[in-house]
């Protein structure tokens, strides 16, 4: 009798395969996508239904009451019975053609289309399956999961191309896609092992074992979601409740500032440091100020670099995304176009030149202004407050409000940075984070701020050589320049690492090891320095005249270069071309970098001493003024605008240029808007509170006199404030008189380097 149960039970299987063997053997990767009963989605129901059946007639309640906690997926939702019996009743209902239970295989990804042109997902319907719920009975609701199904053995079988496809596209990260993406719909009482089971099971009988690899998981639990009530942790709440307190000052501070303005009453400085009518006009109001402490054309390299910044980011984050059309990309990366993404880490570059600048700028006038004293401590103090507020924020939306940022399969794939930051959070808030974690950085781009930080803190042992014994500093000081670009040579030929960074099979390791350290960046940003002692010497409040032929010469050099160091490499990436020899990836990434900086350095120099023209009357643009304030905060927070921005995409994209420069707009729009609110909500109130504090406005330095040129001063990098015209995100205080001469030539935030600490 148990037998005959059994043979009973396991007749609708080997019905169904039968039935559909011949019709279905080869639909996995046919690009058959029906929504009907041949689907994949309903054959799933009704072979998971059938073998709940099976097993409710060979399986004891005693030893399926064991299977339930089988794995270590501890979830109260999930029941190996209960799963069973929601099979079964989807099942039914899609065969009375119910609508609720149509929704269940109606949002599964359809099988591949594209899959040759690199669409290696199928996303389906992720909100239409979180949302699908049973009309009576007991409630039945759905839980997406994003399968994963290894097609190694499918597409090894395929018969390439010949030569000529060789010749359309380059070859050396041109490989077989190994894996397929498809979403899946399930309820949610299903475990992901269980539906993993069934799904390889499914797959084996309708589709064989020669197409998908069944020795790896291809459903997880850290890939599949169900509509479930959020659970606030203590990060969470406190993070709500200081977001709430600080929108509570700003709003208090504001309506403070209002009435005392009505009323012409003085104003306490703390008490305004969070008014946004106090701090706003700071970011927005631009005057010219015709001042030698002022070099003008920074702001618009600072606003160029930190647009090139958020566009080469954008396309790192464009890629991942669900194109249609991804294997465009290996004809993209031979295109002149694309060396300014290739290539684009040359404005990180501009930004450590002009922090050498403005630090030795701004030190000098420091010591100048008290005599050839410089309070060390006070300075690391100083730059710590005014640049640690935006990234501390940052950091902890990360690690509290982030995951409630979005979801959807794309959110399994991009939306993984609280991950990152659980065990390196901390080292991005004392700036060792690209020694200590380089694989796995917090705030990602936040590696810049590090190594500025870290070459701010080291530079007293530049600045006052210089200061003190002059020129005869600059030997040793170029000597250890040179010692550090020979370490990065050295490090390419040990390291076997190639011209071009897509070339490379190890990128991480080259990010770490020539990348991100502090010691690889040091001759940019010595260039810088030197080039500040020099102008700030011999140059500031004058302007050195200049015979048309060498101005021309000038401006040509520095563009070939410039040209040179972007497109120059570009022959070597072309399909015809053979591989560049080790040693010229080693000697091009250190020289590129170097001969960049001399070209910014001339760039200044030009448009400060006259010789810029329409160059230098656009760079000096009003407009950029006020829009430099706000770049400090724009490079922290676009990363993560950008990467919330893809992750919560639910549909296929495709790539080209045009897309990639519209998608630019929207996450540059978002990212300006945000710094805007982040300036006003932390960052000028620091300053104000920093100013109300320690003091008031220092009086504007005396103009030196020629003797006192080689030794002049600058406020400690912090208190000044920064951009080339003002503070940076508007610093706190005084007139504004003060503003324009202490924050004139400072980089952003209030320190040398602050604005600076954007790429």
């Amino acid at each position: 009798m148990g037998r005959l149960h059994v043979l009973a039970a396991a007749l609708p299987l080997l019905l169904i395969a039968a039935v559909s063997a011949e019709r279905s053997n080869n639909d996995l990767l046919s690009g058959y996508s029906t929504p009907m009963e041949g689907s994949m989605a309903h054959k799933f129901f009704a072979l998971a239904a059938d073998q709940a059946i099976l097993a409710n007639a060979t399986t004891s309640q005693v030893s399926r009451s064991q299977r339930v906690g089988d794995d270590d997926e501890d979830h109260p939702v999930y029941d190996d019975d209960l799963c069973d019996r929601d099979l079964i009743r989807i099942r039914d209902a899609i065969a009375n053609t119910e609508e609720w239970a149509l929704e269940f295989p109606d949002t599964w990804g359809r099988l591949p289309m594209g899959l040759f042109w690199g669409h290696t997902i199928s996303m389906g319907q992720y909100e239409e399956c979180v949302a699908a719920t049973n009309t009576y009975g007991d409630e039945i609701r759905g839980q997406y999961c994003l399968a994963t199904l290894n097609i190694t053995m499918f597409y090894k079988d395929v018969k390439k191309r010949g030569e000529e496809f060789q010749s359309s596209r380059i070859s050396y990260k041109q490989t077989d896609p190994e894996i397929f993406e498809l979403g899946i719909c399930i309820p949610s009482t299903c475990r992901p092992k269980k539906t993993d089971a069934l799904l390889k099971d499914v797959i084996s009988h309708f589709y064989g074992d020669d197409v998908v690899s069944m020795d790896v998981d291809m459903v997880t639990q850290t890939r599949c979601k169900y509509d479930a009530p959020i659970t606030l942790r203590g990060i969470d709440i406190f993070a709500i409740i200081f977001f709430s307190t600080i929108v509570f000052f700003m709003i208090a501070s504001s309506v403070y500032d209002y009435i005392q303005t009505r009323k012409k009453a003085p104003k306490r400085p703390l008490l305004i440091a969070f008014s946004v009518l106090h701090n706003a006009p700071k970011i927005f109001t631009v005057k010219k100020v015709n001042n030698p402490n002022v070099i003008h054309c920074l702001n618009g390299l600072r606003c160029f670099s930190m647009m090139w910044v958020v566009f080469g980011h954008g396309y790192m984050t464009f890629y991942d995304l669900p194109h249609i059309n991804r294997n465009k990309f290996y004809t993209w990366v031979e295109t002149p176009y694309s060396m300014l993404v290739q290539n684009g880490s040359l404005c990180v570059d501009t930004f450590f030149f002009m922090s050498g600048l403005l630090m030795c700028w701004g030190a000098f006038r420091e010591l100048e202004r008290t005599k050839g004293k410089l309070n060390i401590p006070m300075m690391y103090f100083h730059r710590y407050i005014r640049l640690t507020p935006v990234v501390a924020v940052v950091v902890l939306y990360i690690m509290s409000l982030y995951k409630y940022s979005g979801e959807g399969p794309m959110w399994f794939k991009l939306g993984t940075q609280d991950k990152r930051c659980e065990d390196s959070w901390w080292a991005t808030l004392v700036y060792i984070q690209n020694y200590a974690y380089p694989y796995h950085i917090c705030v990602s781009q936040s590696w810049y701020l590090a190594v500025d930080t870290q070459l701010y803190f080291l530079s007293p042992l530049f600045l006052i050589p210089l200061w003190k014994w002059g020129k005869k500093a600059l030997i040793p000081i170029s000597i250890f320049g040179l010692i550090c670009l020979a370490g990065t040579f050295i490090t390419f030929m040990l390291e076997d690492f190639t011209l071009f960074r897509v070339q490379d099979d190890h990128v991480d390791l080259r990010q770490k090891m020539t990348y991100y350290p502090t010691h690889t960046r040091i001759p940019t940003w010595l260039i810088g320095v030197i080039f500040g002692y020099f102008l700030f010497t011999r140059n500031r409040g004058r302007q050195i005249p200049l015979a048309k032929v060498w101005v021309v010469v000038g401006w040509t050099v520095a563009f070939g270069t410039m040209l040179a160091d972007m497109w120059g490499p570009y022959w070597r990436i072309l399909p015809g071309t053979p591989n560049s020899p080790l040693i010229e990836g080693a000697l091009f990434e250190p020289l590129s970098r170097s001969s960049w900086a001399l070209s910014i350095g001339w760039i200044v120099w030009a448009c400060y001493n006259g010789h810029g023209g329409l160059i230098n009357d656009f760079l000096s643009w009003s407009f950029f003024t006020g829009f430099s304030r706000l770049t400090y905060c724009m490079y922290v927070i676009h990363r993560i605008v950008q990467l919330v921005n893809a992750a919560r995409l639910q549909t296929d994209t495709h790539f080209s240029n045009y897309d990639a420069i519209l998608r630019w707009w929207h996450d540059f729009g978002i990212t300006l808007t945000a710094s805007i609110f982040a300036t006003l909500a932390f960052e000028a109130p620091i300053l104000g509170i920093e100013k109300a504090i320690f003091g008031g406005s220092k009086s504007p330095p005396k103009k030196p006199s020629p003797g006192d040129l080689a030794k002049s001063a600058a406020p400690e990098v912090k208190e000044a404030a920064p951009t080339a015209s003002d503070p940076a995100p508007a610093p706190v205080s005084g007139s504004s008189a003060t503003v324009e001469t202490e924050a004139e030539i400072t980089p952003s935030p209030g320190s040398t380097t602050e604005e600076l600490s954007k790429v």
